[in-house]
């Protein structure tokens, strides 16, 4: 069995699964610093509802960008499967709130498929391929699409929290 550790390689767990309104997506774990609880949110005067404000994660000031909200969902009620997914976005870190995250799985077990372009907005939400595990279909998002309406919160708005802040 020469190509074993080859082939193992290439089985590597890469995406993680989560869940936004009954609806599967996956995020590449390359991109995702961790996985938290809903830390508090300090609200900012912003111009897109689906940006909650910033909270304060291990001395980094993050924005934090609701997924159902960013999807055009009605907010939801945060119960005990609604994590946080802190995103590296390059110049910064960004949270992402989802309803739940579920697993990790490969990419490469599973046969990419393209996305038809549905609306205008298709480009906006990040939606690049689509899998399909466990029978369902789970819809690749683009971290920096998702991270790119936090990334036009200027600098200087991020690095100071109000005295009271948690």
């Amino acid at each position: 069995m020469g190509g074993g550790r080859a082939y193992s390689a290439t089985l590597s767990k890469d995406l993680v699964r989560v869940e936004v309104d009954g609806v599967l997506y996956a995020l590449d774990v390359d991109r995702i610093r961790e996985i938290v609880n809903p830390l508090p949110i300090i609200e900012l005067p912003r111009e897109r509802e689906f940006i909650l404000g910033v909270s304060d994660y291990r001395d980094d000031v993050v924005p934090v960008v609701d997924l159902r909200r960013f999807f055009g969902l009605s907010p939801a009620q945060p119960s005990r499967r609604t994590k946080w997914i802190i995103l590296d976005a390059g110049a910064r870190l960004v949270g992402v709130v989802v309803d739940a995250v579920l697993d990790v799985f490969s990419s490469a077990e599973h046969r990419e498929r393209r996305v038809p372009v549905l609306d205008e907005r298709h480009r906006e939400r990040g939606i690049t391929t689509a899998y399909r595990h466990e029978e369902r279909l789970v819809f690749l998002l683009d971290a920096t699409r998702l991270a790119g309406p936090a990334m036009q919160i200027p600098s200087d708005e991020l690095s100071y929290l109000p005295s009271g802040a948690p």
